[in-house]
């Protein structure tokens, strides 16, 4: 009985990170702030905190819901959201302080840009979607001088996301000091 409200807690939680990822990635698109999608925070939030599993459940079920609400081109990129859980979890398996939130940041953008880069070539030519970016012009610029589409298209999604993904991070870990979630968490340490 208790592991099941366990679980009902956690997937709570996990509905409330994938209901963030959608509303502030959605709303950071719309702002056309550059560098900055917040489209991860739940993910990293839940992988820092929880289980593989759930930080996997989080990323996908974000792209899925992004598919319902904006068209099936978020479903490739579910790819990059479980890549993003993987390398956050792992990370996190030490206390996440703000120097490895930083180091971890960098890491969710050199190998979500890795699997981000393929996906971009397919899906739009190497560039960043459908609305242009100013890592576009980074695209274009290593294309016109020799290098290949795949090489140009990583380094304009890790320009994307370099910025991103280290912010994120140091949102999660000021979080996670915030007085309420650390009595939430104290409260529930045994039970979570």
């Amino acid at each position: 009985m208790v592991q099941k409200q366990n679980n009902v807690r956690i997937l709570t939680l996990c509905a409330l990170a994938i209901c963030l990822n959608v509303a502030v990635g959605s709303l950071m698109t719309h702002l056309q702030m550059p560098f900055l999608y917040l489209d991860a925070i739940g993910t990293i939030f839940i992988a820092f905190n929880f289980s593989l599993k759930y930080a996997i459940l989080t990323g996908l079920s974000t792209n899925l819901l992004l598919a319902v609400l904006f068209g099936p081109l978020a479903i490739p990129f579910s790819l990059v959201s479980i890549t993003v859980a993987l390398v956050a979890n792992l990370c996190a398996k030490k206390e996440v302080t703000y120097k490895r939130a930083i180091i971890i940041g960098v890491l969710l953008a050199a190998t979500g840009a890795l699997v981000s880069a393929p996906i971009r070539v397919v899906l739009f030519g190497g560039f960043e979607g459908l609305q242009r970016k100013p890592s576009d012009l980074l695209v274009i610029t290593l294309k016109a001088s020799g290098r290949k589409l795949l090489i140009a298209s990583y380094w304009g999604a890790f320009t994307d996301s370099f910025f991103d993904k280290i912010f994120s991070c140091l949102l999660v870990v000021w979080l996670g000091k915030r007085p309420q979630l650390k009595r939430y968490f104290a409260l529930n340490k045994n039970s979570l």
